[in-house]
């Protein structure tokens, strides 16, 4: 392990908990750290309350949804050799929240439903994503990425308006049990997707030098983009689509500690928790009595970001390894 990655490692775990002790504080009503060890303490049943079925919940998921967006965007970019690979723009989400939808018309009764039908979605747009005419050229895939992603995007929308049915992007209004299941889904997928990690280091190889070492570039791809769809559509299944998580993230993580994969995925599932904690908390008290969703602000810090890369004078498109 480098010297960077030695340093980043307590630095972002540092931040991480003074946000959690922040987003403890903040909200509709302010709490104390005072108040909140008296809480806890057993002083306050009322803040107690607040805090162990209201706050608590949304912490713990807006973590998990942002290691799990974070890693899969740093597992896509591996796979498509591509940095401004993310299930967001690349229409793996919008699939993900169409079928939820259609999920929802289908069978609405059936147990796992979101989630099954997120996890067809994704792979619906990952077989897409996945054809030679896409993978021929890094704006190609982008480009072709965007036009799935608008074209589910308005199917949802115009399904959607007849059912009175939305997918916020929001972490308002979440419980312990949708927690329990971002959990569990949370952890298999980030750690498959950290035991995986060599595979990602393997890609930056051209497949001919694959080859010669015996190794198949087609299986290690196809099993990373599993591990995209899987962590993504568990995120849709539950709070629906947060952009550019998976593009912000892995590069900002890639511009300080450099190109291991080994070191990448790890720093950007905790660098993701804690931003995308920053972004809810920042939401929840913004334009209070109401919120701004997680989405909403990180389409707006995203947006620019991804057009910052975009006009770099050196991007080239697959500067992934």
């Amino acid at each position: 392990m480098s010297r960077a990655e030695k340093l980043w490692y307590p630095i972002v775990l540092t931040l991480l908990i003074i946000t959690i002790v922040i987003s403890l504080m903040v909200g509709a009503s302010f709490i104390s750290l005072q108040q909140i060890i008296s809480a806890f303490s057993g002083g306050n049943p009322n803040q107690l309350s607040i805090l162990t079925s209201i706050r608590l919940p949304r912490i713990f998921a807006a973590m998990l949804c942002g290691g799990m967006l974070a890693v899969a965007g740093a597992v896509s970019q591996a796979a498509f050799r591509n940095v401004l690979a993310d299930p967001s723009i690349l229409g793996v989400t919008s699939a993900a929240d169409f079928f939820i939808l259609i999920g929802a018309m289908l069978v609405p009764t059936f147990p796992g439903n979101k989630f099954v039908f997120a996890l067809i979605g994704g792979l619906v747009a990952l077989a897409l994503l996945t054809s030679k005419s896409a993978l021929s050229s890094p704006y190609r895939l982008i480009i072709i990425g965007v036009a799935m992603m608008l074209t589910f995007t308005g199917f949802e929308q115009l399904f959607s308006n007849g059912m009175g049915v939305q997918t916020t992007g929001s972490f308002n209004g979440i419980t312990w049990s949708q927690t329990e299941v971002l959990l569990f889904l949370g952890v298999s997928g980030m750690f498959v997707a950290v035991f995986l990690s060599p595979w990602a280091n393997y890609l930056k190889l051209s497949t001919e030098q694959l080859q010669t070492k015996g190794v198949s570039a087609s299986m290690m791809r196809i099993g990373l983009l599993c591990v995209v769809v899987f962590l993504s559509s568990s995120v849709s299944s539950v709070v629906g689509t947060i952009p550019f998580m998976g593009i912000v993230v892995p590069n900002i993580v890639r511009y300080l500690v450099g190109r291991d994969y080994q070191t990448i995925i790890p720093l950007s599932m905790l660098m993701g928790a804690w931003l995308l904690l920053v972004i809810d908390t920042i939401g929840r008290i913004i334009v209070l009595p109401s919120e701004l969703s997680a989405a909403v602000i990180m389409t707006v810090i995203g947006g620019p970001f991804l057009i910052m890369m975009l006009q770099r004078k050196n991007f080239n498109g697959i500067k992934s390894s």
